[in-house]
């Protein structure tokens, strides 16, 4: 049966496009099978009513296209396909899983992470991986099948968010001296971010998945931890921004409008949401060199889209080296390490305004929206470090961004808000000329999801017939809606 409903603006300029539902015997697998009432076997209806209140608590996460959907619910997290044959959005499991090391132990982060293969028959659920966060701290990598690949416990509080941020394209000259690779981000909820090396888990990953790494071994990789100068135990939200532009022209624009010459020469950049204090949220920032130590798998790394033969054993022997040292106590940083501690150079004081999450543009656009307890939502200029717009009237929103492309290829981006309390979703134009773009009535009940954008690995080197290329390019920015009924719908402008 089609499940397919559309919601469409009043001017045509954006809709939402109903095209999947989770099917309840998929709900039951993930909220768990007690389904009698008195002694009385529920149907299909009314456990649909019983899991809206589960519903609500699911975190979700979607690969890139939207293709995978993955879903977790106290302890358990399940990847679903979702299929978009002949119209019918159908949701086929793929996989169930259950890690917790600890009876208490729920997942409080996910995110779902394409790896990249230079291989494209070889593209699918074999190179998808569910990346959990647990309240204990840890992070865990599972493969689409429900393999646990990882397993690294990096800071003992809760892991809050994970986020990939990758290189901007073709722009590394205008970046900072410091070498700019992929990293995946984990912010843990007393502020504390570990930012790891994308080359490493890249090449963990691969071979993990390929079977190649020794199990005796266990899969290493860089990574670096960073501590905020804050005075809350607490943070709402953080997420990095990679190092200050490089670029002359750039620079200039910085100096006249930037507050702080520290932002224009920093090697690491991260804006954070504390929960408590004065400020509603800062820009800290270092200047430290953050270049990658050389090491096998710094050089592997740029080999690794090509993982045969010489780079395997190489990285295996790396990843032995590793170990070794870890068991003599050499060279590995403990969970207990404060970090390296970044000072706050720029802060947004409007008590008692404080900001609940952070939504990153794709890039290029190194722009930032921020939803805050007052009903607003704030489009940060990342270079700049300036708030250069503020939606109003937006209680209990939600954010994303999207792009679409118009004729001759010209990109668009736009800032997606769902309005929970009105139960709209807002399309925002993003350029020279910031405006609303549509507003397209839904209702209550949804929860907003972004897709990501490129794959781990996405920025490595590939040579081909000579010359060097990226091996792959972003694809545009999506977002879906995850309705508590299960629902699946698509936005687009």
């Amino acid at each position: 049966m089609s499940t397919r409903q559309q919601f469409v603006a009043k001017n045509g300029r954006a809709q939402v496009s109903v095209e999947g539902q989770i099917p309840v015997s998929l709900q039951r697998l993930l909220f768990g099978n007690d389904d009698s009432d008195d002694g009385k076997q529920l149907d299909a209806d009314r456990l649909a009513e019983r899991y809206l209140a589960c519903m609500k608590k699911v975190i979700c996460a979607m690969s890139i296209g939207g293709r995978y959907l993955a879903l977790a619910y106290e302890s358990r997290f399940m990847l679903l396909e979702w299929s978009q044959a002949e119209g019918r959005g159908e949701c086929q499991l793929v996989s169930l899983g259950n890690d917790a090391a600890m009876a208490d132990e729920t997942i409080t982060a996910l995110y779902c992470i394409d790896i990249y293969t230079p291989q494209p028959q070889r593209r699918g659920a074999g190179t998808v991986c569910v990346v959990a966060g647990y309240s204990s701290g840890h992070m865990r990598v599972f493969s689409a099948y429900g393999h646990l690949l990882t397993a690294h416990q990096f800071h003992p509080q809760p892991l809050i968010r994970i986020r990939l941020r990758m290189p901007l394209p073709d722009m590394s000259r205008q970046r900072t001296t410091a070498v700019e690779s992929e990293e995946m981000n984990l912010t843990f909820q007393d502020g504390t971010m570990v930012s790891v090396d994308g080359r490493s888990l890249y090449l963990a990953l691969r071979l993990c998945l390929s079977e190649a790494a020794d199990d005796s071994a266990g899969p290493m990789f860089q990574y670096k931890k960073w501590a905020f100068d804050l005075h809350t135990p607490r943070v709402s939200d953080a997420a990095s921004f990679g190092p200050a532009m490089r670029d002359p022209l750039a620079q200039l624009a910085k100096h006249e409008h930037t507050s702080s010459p520290h932002v224009a020469e920093a090697t690491a950049r991260f804006l954070v949401a504390p929960c408590h204090g004065e400020a509603a949220f800062g820009v800290f920032a270092t200047s430290e060199d953050a270049a990658a130590a050389v090491s096998a798998v710094a050089v592997a790394g740029k080999m690794a889209a090509r993982v045969t033969g010489a780079v395997l054993s190489m990285a295996k022997s790396y990843f032995r080296r590793s170990t070794t040292l870890s068991e003599s106590g050499q060279s590995t940083p403990s969970r207990t390490d404060a970090g390296t501690r970044v000072p706050c150079v720029l802060a947004v004081r409007d008590s008692p305004r404080k900001v609940l999450s952070i939504a990153l543009s794709p890039e290029p656009y190194a722009l930032a929206a921020l939803t805050d307890s007052l009903g607003r939502v704030m489009v940060v200029d990342l270079e700049s470090c300036e708030v250069v717009d503020m939606l109003k009237g937006l209680r209990g929103s939600q954010c994303a961004w999207m792009e679409s492309t118009e004729s001759d290829k010209v990109q668009c981006v736009y800032v997606v808000v769902y309005a929970a309390r009105r139960g709209v979703v807002e399309v925002y134009a993003v350029g020279a000329e910031r405006q609303l773009q549509a507003s397209v009535s839904v209702g209550q009940g949804w929860t907003l999801v972004q897709g990501p954008t490129q794959p781990l690995g996405g920025s490595l080197v590939v040579e081909t017939a000579g010359s060097e290329r990226r091996a792959t390019q972003p694809v545009p920015a999506t977002c879906v809606l995850l309705g508590d009924n299960g629902r699946i719908a698509r936005i687009s402008a």
